[in-house]
């Protein structure tokens, strides 16, 4: 009996020493300008050091081509872009409640909403960014479980979502030689533009279909009663896209119809960028979907004129 206790205590005091490392090596993480900055961005969210009044949300096409800077000086208002790189529309939504659990409410919300922003996928991209947070944090796991590669334990164990050291070395390695701000942070204000040259091959770029998931539509109606609950003004955007290219996604005029359909029902304005003549300056591109930070800044700029009505 008294050995069984002994043990019971051993095991007890490994597990805390487990989680005290666990909690040291994880914020360690969140320092480091790992993948693009989105593990320091969730920091940022989740430590409550993004209050804004205008927040912007979608994808990379929010975050490499909505610059704040140019918002605050044109709208005179706060802004912050809190784009999500590669993701979806269910992570974008994650992301947003996130940020108004532990952030005031912003007066506005910005969403930039993608040909593929709800296309079916079985791995979100860059998982490992969440990994940091991962902890007990019921909420990811809820939002992160339907994918493959998903692991309860990584949610449960302390250090165990980190026994691949081999990698995690390489990627902070990898991370360290980003350039940063003063701050350390990779991102200002949430943004990152790119001086990237035109790189798309026509001969190579197939023509191809969004697959379009309608068991995550909903939580768009779901981000408009959120909104509408917490009376937060809300614009939806379609970006630039090089006007060449968007032939090339063969149900794109079917998916923002469907885009169109809900917002009208529910009053919301769509400021479609789609036949802008930005989109038919490849020298704004450096591939179809994406601007370089000339056409980010050209992009904000004419987007702030067009906000304008919608700011109080």
């Amino acid at each position: 009996m008294k050995q069984l206790k002994w043990f019971l205590i051993f095991l007890f005091t490994v597990f805390i020493v487990a989680v005290l490392l666990d909690i040291y090596y994880s914020n360690q993480l969140k320092k480091i300008a790992l993948f693009s900055g989105e593990v320091q961005e969730w920091n940022q969210i989740k430590e409550g050091k993004t209050k804004t009044d205008l927040a912007i949300f979608g994808s990379s096409r929010a975050f490499i081509q909505i610059n704040p800077e140019i918002l605050e000086k044109e709208l005179n208002v706060n802004s912050y872009n809190f784009g999500l790189n590669g993701s979806k529309f269910k992570m974008q939504f994650y992301r947003f409640n996130l940020y108004l659990k532990h952030n005031p409410k912003p007066k506005m919300v910005v969403w930039n909403l993608d040909t593929f922003s709800f296309s079916h996928i079985d791995e979100v991209f860059q998982p490992n960014q969440y990994v940091p947070f991962m902890l007990w944090n019921r909420d990811l796991y809820t939002s992160l479980k339907e994918y493959k590669d998903t692991n309860s334990w990584d949610f449960i164990l302390p250090l165990y979502r980190y026994r691949y050291q081999d990698y995690w070395q390489d990627q902070i390695a990898r991370a360290k030689k980003e350039e940063v701000h003063k701050d350390g942070l990779f991102r200002d204000e949430g943004f990152k533009s790119y001086d990237r040259k035109w790189n798309v091959n026509w001969s190579k770029l197939e023509k191809k279909k969004s697959n379009f998931d309608f068991n995550v539509y909903p939580l768009l109606e779901e981000l408009i009663k959120r909104c509408e609950k917490e009376n937060i003004k809300l614009v939806f955007t379609i970006a630039p896209e090089y006007i060449k290219g968007q032939d090339y996604m063969l149900n794109r005029k079917e998916v923002i119809s469907r885009y169109q359909q809900t917002l009208d029902k529910n009053n919301l304005p769509l400021l479609d960028y789609s036949h802008d003549s930005i989109s038919c300056q490849q020298k704004y591109f450096y591939n179809t979907t994406h601007m370089n930070f000339k056409g980010a800044d050209a992009f904000t700029k004419q987007l702030s004129q067009d906000l304008k009505k919608y700011i109080e």
